[in-house]
Order: structure tokens, then C-alpha cells, then sequence
């Protein structure tokens, strides 16, 4: 039994091998899978020779899934006879396309890399959705890669803020770190989500909770695993919420990776120096705001404008308290007010009791 059991796990081996469209370039490699159309991650490493190690699960490349929604629709590509798969090499990487009669999605992985290497360290992917219909269409993605590089070790994900990640988290898009990693002994993955092109939520989760979960995940677990089912089992969601794609044309939207070795000597030297991807962008680490000491008060051209604008105004209030005046009778209290707010806008600024500083300057030392 245990021989037909291996049998059977060898052919479904080679048949996946048969099927897989491969690509490789500088320290870094992508897998599709011409059947299901699913997407694997590599790193070169150095270890017992040199080899490449997976940065998500490779032993079954289902768990890691793109799902889109067109106009409702709910569907997790490659796994569905309505979407045609076809996965093909382009230049610096490799693409897999699900098209229908209404639609078709494009995962383009491209490689990249930082400023600081001369080969290829990372990966930019697009997602294309284009609109084959009349109408306008609403859609949104979601990406689960089921990272496996934390698993191996005490970290799951770390994060310039959050060294040790050790329970389930949301990071919203306008309150992003500059990071998140899946850190491993020999390899690390990281999602970069600053001044790039990033997705508008990112969730940190049990793998089988996240897969499982119909779109939205909103209620957070202790720890990353959900006995007996999934345990030390950890994944990562990339949601982009709802865009219009107009009838008959196509909307894109983008991450990027970047990739190193032993992982959190990588991140912290990334959350250290920064990060910057050769001919897209670049950014530094947060770093405390200095503080700002304003110039002294308007002087020379500047001051001559100013005085320029203040009598013009000035003349323009008095020729609109001299119709006042002679319309008293007719004058509303709105109007009245309206004289008062543009008189008050042209008196000078209080002046400082003695001993107190004057805005925008350091205080004196005594």
C-alpha cells in the first residue's frame, strides 16, 4: 500500500515538474504551474551548495491563491473551468493570464532589484485586470501567499515597528510600516509599503483561517495557529479593494518584494538604511521630524509684497465701510459681522509680553 502511496506522490511529482513554467534570474526565481496557474517564490542560497529556497509553500503551490471579485463575482482562479489558464516567460520574468468571456487576470512577476546589488533581488507584480464587456466593471483582489520562511523559526513576521510579530495583525495602507517580512534562517521575504505601489490592506494570519475566510477578515486570533487543523501555520492576505475598470479597457495594481539572506540581519538593516529599487523608488527609515525654526519675520521684496496686499485690502474695507455708512439703515447684522471679520484680518499681530518668545523663534536664554 505504502508503495502505490509513493508511486502515486512520484507521477504527481513529475507530472507537476512537466507542467511548470520556470524562470530564474540573479538570485531570484519564479515557478507558475501551467495547470492551476499558481505562483511560487524563490532565493538563491548558499547552503550544502548552492540551491534555491522557497519563500512560500512549494510542496503543494495551491496554498498560495489569487482571488478576484469582478462585479460580486467571487472566484479563486485556477480553480474554476471559467477562467482559460496560460502562463508564459517575458522579458525579466514570467506571467500567468486567466481569461473568461467577460474578463481576464494577469499576474506579471518581474524582477527587480535594490540600488545596493548588481543582480536581480526581488519581484514586482502586477495584477491586470481588463474588462472585455460594454459595461463599466467593479473589482478587487486578493493575494494569499502562504510564507513559510518564519515558520522554521521563532518569528513569523517582523515589521521595522514590530520586531516579533506574534499574533495575527491588519495594517492598513495609510498606517503601513515600511515593511513586513517573513524572515527565515537562510532566506527572508519582504513586502515593501512605502513609497511604492502597495496593496490597501495587508492581514498576517493562520494560513487555514485566512484561506478559509470568505473576503474580509476583521476578527484577529492569538498566535498563528488553530489546533488540530493549522498549527505554526502562517500566511500573508493582500487586499485591494474595489476599483472601476471601464468597459473595454484594463486597471492595474502592484506590490513589490525584495529578498535576503539570514533574516533579521537582513531587516535590521533594511529598517536601518532604508530601501531603494533600482529605476522605481526609493525611501528612507522613519526617523524622528527635527525641529523646524520658522525665518525670521517677512523682510525686503517679500515684506514690500505684503505691505502691497495689506493696503489694497485696506482701501478695498474702507470704500465697503463708506457704502456702510451710507446705507446705515439698510446695514444687516451679516454684513456687519462680514466688516468686522475683514477689519480683524488686518490689524497686526499681538505683540509678545516682555520676555516671552516671539512665534517661530527659540526662546532667549536668561
Amino acid at each position: 500500500m505504502k508503495r502505490t502511496i509513493a508511486l502515486f506522490a512520484m507521477a504527481s511529482l513529475i507530472v507537476t515538474a512537466l507542467c511548470a513554467l520556470d524562470v530564474r534570474d540573479g538570485l531570484v526565481r519564479v515557478k507558475i504551474d501551467e495547470l492551476n496557474g499558481r505562483v511560487t517564490l524563490y532565493r538563491l542560497v548558499a547552503v550544502k551548495g548552492t540551491q534555491y529556497e522557497p519563500l512560500v509553500f512549494d510542496t503543494d503551490a495551491r496554498t498560495s491563491s489569487l482571488v478576484a471579485a469582478i462585479d460580486g463575482r467571487v472566484l479563486k482562479l485556477g480553480d474554476t473551468q471559467e477562467y482559460r489558464i496560460a502562463a508564459r516567460k517575458i522579458a525579466n520574468g514570467a506571467e500567468v493570464e486567466f481569461a473568461s468571456q467577460v474578463a481576464t487576470v494577469t499576474q506579471r512577476i518581474i524582477f527587480i532589484r535594490s540600488s545596493d546589488s548588481r543582480i536581480f533581488n526581488g519581484f514586482k507584480i502586477v495584477y491586470e485586470v481588463r474588462n472585455l464587456t460594454a459595461r463599466d466593471a467593479k473589482a478587487r483582489l486578493r493575494q494569499i501567499w502562504d510564507t513559510v520562511q518564519g515558520e522554521k523559526g521563532a518569528v513569523h513576521f517582523s515589521t521595522d515597528i514590530v520586531a516579533r510579530v506574534e499574533d495575527e495583525m491588519i495594517i492598513g495602507r495609510d498606517a503601513a510600516p515600511l515593511y513586513v517580512a517573513s524572515p527565515g534562517e537562510n532566506a527572508t521575504i519582504m513586502l515593501l509599503l512605502k513609497d511604492v505601489d502597495r496593496p490597501d490592506r495587508v492581514v498576517l494570519a493562520n494560513w487555514k483561517r485566512l484561506a478559509d475566510s470568505t473576503w474580509f477578515y476583521d476578527t484577529l486570533l492569538k498566535g498563528f495557529s488553530m489546533p488540530p487543523y493549522s498549527v505554526n501555520d502562517s500566511a500573508m492576505g493582500l487586499y485591494w479593494d474595489d476599483f472601476i475598470v471601464k468597459a473595454g479597457s484594463s486597471k492595474s495594481v502592484a506590490c513589490y518584494f525584495l529578498t535576503g539572506g539570514a533574516g533579521l540581519d537582513f531587516t535590521k538593516q533594511v529598517a536601518k538604511n532604508g530601501y531603494a529599487i533600482a529605476g522605481e523608488a526609493a525611501v528612507a527609515p522613519p526617523a524622528a521630524p527635527a525641529p523646524q525654526i520658522q525665518a525670521p519675520a517677512d523682510s525686503g521684496a517679500e515684506a514690500r509684497q505684503k505691505l502691497l496686499l495689506d493696503i489694497e485690502a485696506l482701501r478695498k474695507l474702507l470704500g465697503n465701510l463708506d457704502a456702510a455708512i451710507q446705507g446705515a439703515d439698510s446695514v444687516t447684522a451679516e454684513q456687519l459681522q462680514g466688516l468686522i471679520a475683514e477689519l480683524q484680518t488686518l490689524q497686526p499681530p499681538p505683540q509678545p509680553a516682555e520676555g516671552q518668545p516671539v512665534e517661530g523663534q527659540p526662546a532667549q536664554q536668561q
